[in-house]
């Protein structure tokens, strides 16, 4: 009898050991993701610098007209620094990576409320490094070709301007839907209680901080606005994938290696006990 006792929980505890072992080596690679993609996604900010900011306009400012015009010429910055605000849009298949990480922890919600919404918001950030940053900078090609050789045919500037407004928008229309539409839904599967997240990390949430960011940039003067919102597509990424990150540093292995509803490891485990 102690024999087969033996024979019978050296398995089990040779299978315990490696599902633990495997479960570390999971919540490792998932730290290095978090950390790793948070570092890449401060390049994101430099080339929204870039791209957006203004020293001269107010947070309200930023919500009228007359961002347009710092968008349209690129804040009168010289060609090659455009160039360089366009490398960023080549991270992007890598900042989707912080979605994956959202779904280790809201997994238990289910299909609706985990996978859908963090499949919306990598499909948008996806769409949005493409379309949307590395785009950004073709709706500065005519200020920029205007200021190096002028231009006398105003009539076809202007169409010329508009069409490529045009293209834009329509190029980063399912982006900008599926943008809004997962952010919200991310929100509601973090407010159920039925992630590992507590129901207070909807303040940084991408909704959450998509919405901080725009209500403090609005209050805030020249030339500190433009820090906030002209690099709020930086800070939608970053500080929920810094936030997931802490959060899960040492309660992923709940969900992987002890949770009967986590790994095929645990579920062997659980069948063994």
């Amino acid at each position: 009898m102690d024999i087969k006792s033996d024979s019978c929980t050296n398995p089990g505890d040779q299978i315990q050991g490696g599902s633990d072992e495997a479960t570390a080596a999971r919540c490792r690679r998932l730290r290095l993701m978090g950390l790793s993609v948070s570092i890449l996604i401060l390049w994101n900010g430099v080339c929204d610098y870039i791209y957006a900011y203004s020293p001269r306009l107010s947070g309200l400012e930023y919500f009228s007209p007359a961002v347009w015009e710092v968008i349209r010429t690129a804040g009168h910055r010289p060609h090659w620094l455009v160039l360089l605000a366009q490398t960023a849009g080549w991270l992007y298949p890598l900042y989707a990576l912080s979605y994956y990480h959202w779904w280790i922890g809201m997994r238990r919600a289910g299909f609706w409320l985990a996978s859908v919404p963090c499949g919306l918001l990598a499909y948008a950030i996806l769409m949005i490094g493409g379309i949307q940053h590395a785009g950004w900078a073709f709706l500065s090609v005519l200020a920029q070709a205007k200021a190096a050789v002028g231009c006398t045919d105003q009539a076809f500037y202007a169409m010329a301007d508009r069409f490529l407004l045009e293209h834009f928008i329509l190029g980063d229309l399912t982006a900008i839907l599926a943008f809004n539409v997962g952010a919200i839904w991310h929100a509601v599967g973090v407010a159920s209680g039925r992630t590992m997240y507590p129901r207070w990390f909807v303040v940084v949430s991408p909704l959450g901080v998509l919405t901080g960011t725009m209500i403090l940039g609005a209050f805030l003067p020249a030339p500190y606005a433009g820090v906030v919102i002209a690099l709020f597509g930086t800070w939608f990424m970053l500080v929920p994938c810094l936030a997931s990150t802490v959060w899960l540093w040492n309660r992923a292995d709940d969900d992987w290696g002890r949770n009967p509803n986590g790994s095929g490891a645990a579920k062997r485990d659980s069948r063994l006990s």
